[in-house]
Parts: structure tokens; sequence; C-alpha cells
């Protein structure tokens, strides 16, 4: 399947290569604006500094560069690109890894607890909170991932960074969760002996490895935890590069935090901001900016702009109808409209329910790839992938497809700032952003998502099947 290219650097791009120094950067950009790419294209000068620098000290140790990545279908997205900034040294050793995978290998593999467990631990000690049991797993994500475990109180009074404002979590309920859910929850672990994946990240905000990275790069750094920050910046030999690449407006999970108290210190001359789409149609922005228009940004966050897009392309199509009649419609469009043979097309799904669309790609004789949670990218001719939104991060394909946009796939609150449903615009935007050239989405006309009214009038043909 196709990946991300080599391209040659733009203007834009190229300020931001031509600082070749240590500390800390950050690439802030919106969608589309080649945040992974010049971060990635910018390795190759910083591991010829870092040899440069062993050769005049007569240090023969290896330069020490570990690339994150938040899921494992963008590792194996990026890793190609990575290895061909790496090729051309010796003397390098190279890590790509996904937080969660790194943590666990550099703690000698501790037995984590099962997800369902888990979850299910949380939610029968939460019962009596009157909180859903989407937000209060989230709400405890948040907690365990955002303080250490001796600042636990910190929430109490805390601005909850990165949180919507509905449900409201007074001093109270916040108390109540502590008490009743997060500290018996920490016993609970303790007791069975195993660790959650936040533990990994607290056990590495406090142990240093025993070699240090010199070199690290962080992509979609807006789902990272303050924890996992702290983590990482505790891995970092003396002298070091330490590039964060994000933007707040894509954050899809429970997170939230300052630089400041992540223990991180960004100089303003270290921050680059890539402003130019170079993914999008001015089309496609139009529609992922009418769903996030209105929602808080912080200063790490930034606006699609589909004024900073130079290509034009067919206006988005948002089909009404039964999924049957959905899936007709865009097998007909892929054998008639799009070459997949050069392009690439993604099904994007909140759920990953595929079951009736891999029967009937089958059926229509038209190949595909399964991409969520794949460490290594589809390397076959296949050019149609299967992925959750979740699993879309950080990636990009000619033509994005996400149908079957019920209700029952994007559960939420009732209030228009409920965090659930702030999530879930900033998801679809993102999923709708992956494109290149066409969107087409897709709902069953009774049963759509909320999502489906923040689509702007005009910004798409609507088709009744």
């Amino acid at each position: 399947m196709r990946t991300l290219r080599s391209v040659t650097p733009t203007p834009e791009q190229l300020s931001i290569l031509s600082r070749t120094r240590l500390g800390v950067e950050l690439i802030r950009g919106a969608a589309g604006s080649g945040k992974t790419t010049t971060a990635l294209l910018r390795l190759k000068s910083l591991i010829g500094l870092f040899l440069n620098r062993r050769r005049r000290e007569n240090d023969n140790t290896a330069v020490r560069v570990l690339i994150l990545t938040y899921n494992r279908t963008l590792r194996g997205y990026i890793e190609a690109l990575t290895k061909e900034q790496a090729a051309s040294f010796q003397g390098v050793d190279l890590q790509i890894e996904t937080f969660g995978r790194w943590a666990k290998t550099a703690l000698g593999n501790p037995s984590i607890m099962n997800d369902e467990l888990r979850e299910a631990k949380i939610l029968v000690l939460g019962g009596k909170l009157g909180l859903t049991s989407v937000f209060l797993l989230d709400e405890v994500d948040y907690v365990l991932g955002r303080f250490l475990p001796a600042d636990l109180d910190k929430y109490l009074t805390a601005r909850r960074h990165g949180r919507g404002p509905s449900p409201r979590m007074e001093k109270a309920q916040r108390q109540a969760l502590l008490d009743d859910v997060i500290r018996p929850y920490q016993i609970w672990k303790l007791n069975r002996r195993q660790s959650d994946w936040n533990d990994l990240a607290v056990e590495l905000t406090k142990h240093k490895l025993a070699v240090p990275y010199d070199i690290i790069i962080a992509d979609e750094t807006q789902d990272f935890s303050a924890n996992q920050i702290r983590a990482i910046a505790n891995q970092l030999a003396p002298v070091h590069s330490l590039t964060f690449i994000l933007d707040s407006a894509q954050r899809i999970y429970a997170r939230g935090f300052t630089w400041q108290e992540a223990g991180v210190t960004i100089r303003p001359e270290h921050i680059g901001h890539l402003k130019h789409n170079y993914r999008n149609t001015i089309e496609i922005a139009k529609l992922a900016v009418s769903l996030i228009e209105g929602l808080p940004l912080d200063d790490d966050g930034t606006l699609p702009d589909f004024k900073a897009c130079s290509l034009h392309g067919p206006v988005p199509i948002v089909l009404r109808g039964k999924f049957r009649q959905q899936i007709d419609y865009v097998t007909k469009y892929l054998e008639n409209e799009v070459d997949l043979k050069q392009e690439s097309v993604a099904f994007l799904h909140p759920l990953g329910w595929f079951d009736e669309t891999r029967r009937r790609l089958r059926t229509a004789g038209l190949p595909f790839v399964e991409i969520t949670r794949k460490s290594d990218w589809p390397q076959g001719n296949e050019n149609i992938g299967l992925s959750t939104l979740h699993s879309a991060k950080g990636l990009e394909f000619d033509h994005v497809v996400i149908i079957g946009l019920n209700s029952e796939v994007t559960v939420h609150g009732d209030e228009a700032d409920d965090d659930r449903l702030i999530t879930l615009r900033r998801l679809l935007a993102m999923g709708i952003g992956r494109a290149r050239k066409s969107v087409i989405l897709g709902y069953k006309p009774g049963e759509a998502s909320k999502l489906i009214d923040y689509l702007a009038a005009g910004t798409f043909n609507g088709i009744d099947l």
C-alpha cells in the first residue's frame, strides 16, 4: 500500500530544517502541513551533528535515536522514510516504536493488565458516581496520565486542560473520583502485582535507562500524556535534541497538560509553525473546518485553513441511505472514478465495524488490507485499507470513505459542550483530513450521528440513495 512519500522540502519547511541545533524543538501545524515529514527530514542533519561531535571528542559510541509514535499503524507508516534519513550513516542506533512498546521493552516486559479487566474494575468502583461509562474511563485515564502518584491531589483544583466543560467535575466529585475509584484501583493493581500502561510511563519518570538517547522525535504529541512526556525527557543524554510534533486541534484522547507542568521548557525561537496545507484540497479542508469551528483552541492547536490550500478537487459527498446502498455507491465509485493501481483508499470507521464492508469488497473483487494497529505497513499491491478512525492518525490517503455514520457508533452526551461530543467532532475532522483528493461520508436517515449536523451547508453534495 502506498505510504508517506519522500518530498522536496517547501520554503516553509526549509525554515525549520535549517535550524539544526541542540535542545527542545516544537513543530506545530494543522493537518496536511507536513509536520511529520519536516521532523523526519530534519533527522538527517541532526544525526550528522551528533556524529561530528562524536568524532571531535574521539567518542566511538553509537548515536542513539528514538522515534516515538502514538499508535502502531503510524509507526509502520513512517518507518520507511525514517530509515531512509539514517541509511547513509554508520554508528547510529535507531529505534522506531510506539510509546507503549518502547516503554514495556525498556522496563523488561512487565505484566500489563488486560484492558477489559481494567475497565471492568474501574466501572465497578465508579458505579455510584453518576458518570457515564465512557466519561468515567476517560477521566480516570486523564488523571492518571497527567499527575504522578504523589501529586494526585493536584487534580482537585487543577484546570482540566484538554477536557470539555461538560460533564462538569466539581471539587467534591473530583474528591470522590480519587477516594472511591483511583486510589482503590491503584491498591487493587498492587495486590495483583500487575501494571497498566500509565504505570510504565511513571516508572520511566523515576528511572533512567542505562544508555540515554541523543535524539528523540515524538510524533502526534497532542495525544501523549504528561507522564509520557516526563518519561521521554528523563531518558535524554546531557547533550541532546528533543523534537515534539503536534496539533492540539486534532487531540482525540483524554489528554491535556501544560509544558511547564510536564517539566519541559520551550523557548519561543525553538517553535516552528507550519501553516500551508499541502495535503487537502480546498473543498476537503472546508468540510473538516466546519466540524471543529468554534471549539476551544490552545496555543498548540492550529485550525485547518482552507485558504492555506492551493488545490481544488471534487466537493465531498454525503450519502443518505441504508448501509447496503452506501456501500453499493462506494464500490461503483471506486471502480469508475479511482485508479486503484496508483491511488490509495481508506475506509475509516469510529469502531472498526467492517464485516459487511469486507464482504462487499470481496464480492466486487476489490483487494484490501487491514491496517488498524499493525506494526508494519502493508507492502503488497492492495491500495484499499480498512482502519478505525483512531488508527488513521497521522496517515494520508488519496481517497477517504467514512460510511455507516449512525448514532450508535458515536455515543455522547446531550449537551453541545459535552466532552465526548467535542472529541468525536475532532475525530471525524481528523479522519476527513487524511484525504488528498476525495471524501465520501454516509449515514442512514433517521439514525444519523449528531456529527452530521455540524457539516456546514455548501461544503458537501448530499445524495439520496
